[in-house]
């Protein structure tokens, strides 16, 4: 066709002159397959990690199925990342971390059935945390992940429930750790505390409260509060079966967090409504059993807890304990070996340390714990650089930790061997400062 004048174009009719020069399309982006089933094998761990079947109860040799999706997803993530960047980033890593494990296989004190499969886990993880981070640095995994727990954690919650409701089928469907060859003692506490997925409510209340924080990496990312707020409230809802009231500390000073950072004038009316709108139904509703309970828990917990003056001094005599047998053991101890010293050790008997940092150290060694606490200081420190949601997961982690047991749960065994993973690439892959050239140079 012939080129048109700019005199002649302008009187033109707007359809014609768009025939003369018709709308150049950019081509759609091209989706890589590879990286898209890479963002659902995330979101999919994610979820597993807080709907973590039992699969022991099906014969297995593994205890829990992101057990044996650690083996079918590593090597996936590996083929993303490439044999170059694993050597050129990773190989540091790697020798530290095998050196340290294979340190405690070899040196752990009074090894019994049971004590190696939990460190060879960690081992586990923490290659896979490696390939995971290094994906992750494109944020959008990050945000598949904490989508896959979020969801993760609704079946996990119902699980609870079902489970406190007195369903005694669970277990044998995987949903449910067996009570089978377990003490008296120890299945009445399970009894009153239920755990749903997990053994009790005290290792589960924090599983639920580190859960959170992917709701709260969310609601910040997202500037949505709600997602945050809708995952508390069924905290709160799960505290009345798991009686845990450790694991409310770090989600409440999140609460309180996100309301300062997110909250507006529009969010403080509507919740200040649906405060009182609860309120006037909890007034109204007299004769429901459920409401009598969870009043029963509140004051039980809260108010009429004469244990709790005993339980601070218990806690921190077990802990000063537990500092010592740590620092006689660096390498680790066995299960049996750990409890025998611990009752000899306190004054009252007491088996548990509670501390997650000392059963951590006496599980895979003192040095694991170290790295966790330093590589947890140093993404506070490098917060500019790191991506939020790693903190978020050391903070809420880290405050578990501090008042129970929780190196045996895999939640937890993934989220320190990620935060050691995010610690190490971030200082990996950061720009070097270019050196300045002397005189001679130039």
């Amino acid at each position: 066709m012939p080129q048109t004048s700019t005199r002649v174009r302008q009187a033109m009719p707007p359809a014609f002159v768009s025939l003369q020069h018709p709308i150049r399309r950019t081509p759609a982006a091209k989706v890589n397959p590879l990286r898209a089933l890479a963002l659902w094998i995330v979101l999919s761990f994610g979820f597993f990690l807080q709907f973590d079947i039992v699969t022991q109860a099906f014969g297995l040799r593994f205890l829990r199925l992101t057990d044996g999706l650690l083996f079918a997803y590593t090597p996936y993530l590996f083929l993303l990342v490439g044999i170059g960047a694993t050597l050129r980033y990773g190989m540091p890593y790697f020798l530290v971390l095998f050196s340290t494990v294979f340190a405690t296989l070899l040196l752990k004190t009074a090894v019994q059935d049971g004590d190696i499969y939990l460190t060879l886990i960690y081992l586990l993880t923490g290659v896979f945390c490696f390939y995971f981070v290094m994906v992750a640095r494109d944020e959008k995994f990050l945000v598949y992940f904490a989508i896959g727990t979020v969801i993760g954690l609704l079946p996990s919650l119902l699980v609870l429930f079902l489970q406190a409701q007195g369903d005694k089928a669970l277990p044998a469907i995987g949903l449910g750790v067996p009570l089978e060859g377990r003490s008296f003692l120890a299945t009445l506490f399970i009894a009153q505390k239920p755990g749903g997925l997990w053994t009790h409510g005290n290792e589960a209340g924090h599983v639920y409260a580190v859960a959170s924080a992917s709701a709260l990496y969310l609601a910040l990312r997202w500037r949505r509060p709600i997602i945050y707020i809708a995952i508390y409230g069924l905290l709160l809802a799960s505290f009345t079966f798991t009686l845990n009231r450790a694991g409310l500390i770090a989600p409440s000073i999140a609460l309180i967090y996100c309301y300062a950072r997110l909250g507006n004038y529009f969010l403080y009316v509507k919740t200040a409504a649906i405060a009182a709108f609860v309120t006037l139904i909890l007034a109204l509703t007299t004769n429901a059993s459920w409401l009598d309970a969870f009043y029963d828990v509140l004051r039980r917990r809260f108010f009429e807890d004469s244990y709790t003056s005993t339980n601070v001094a218990e806690r921190l005599g077990s802990n000063i304990a537990g500092i010592e047998i740590a620092l006689e053991h660096p390498f680790g101890i066995g299960f049996l070996d750990r409890v025998s010293l611990m009752t000899h050790a306190t004054t009252d008997g007491v088996i548990s340390v509670h501390n997650g940092f000392l059963s951590l150290a006496y599980q895979s060694g003192i040095a694991v714990s170290i790295f966790y606490i330093l590589s947890g200081i140093y993404l506070l420190v490098q917060r500019r650089s790191v991506q939020s949601f790693y903190i978020i997961m050391f903070l809420f982690t880290a405050t578990s930790m501090m008042f129970e047991e929780l190196s045996i749960n895999v939640f937890f065994i993934f989220s320190v061997a990620l935060t050691t993973a995010a610690a190490w690439v971030n200082y990996a892959t950061r720009p070097k400062p270019k050196r300045e050239r002397n005189w001679r140079e130039k």
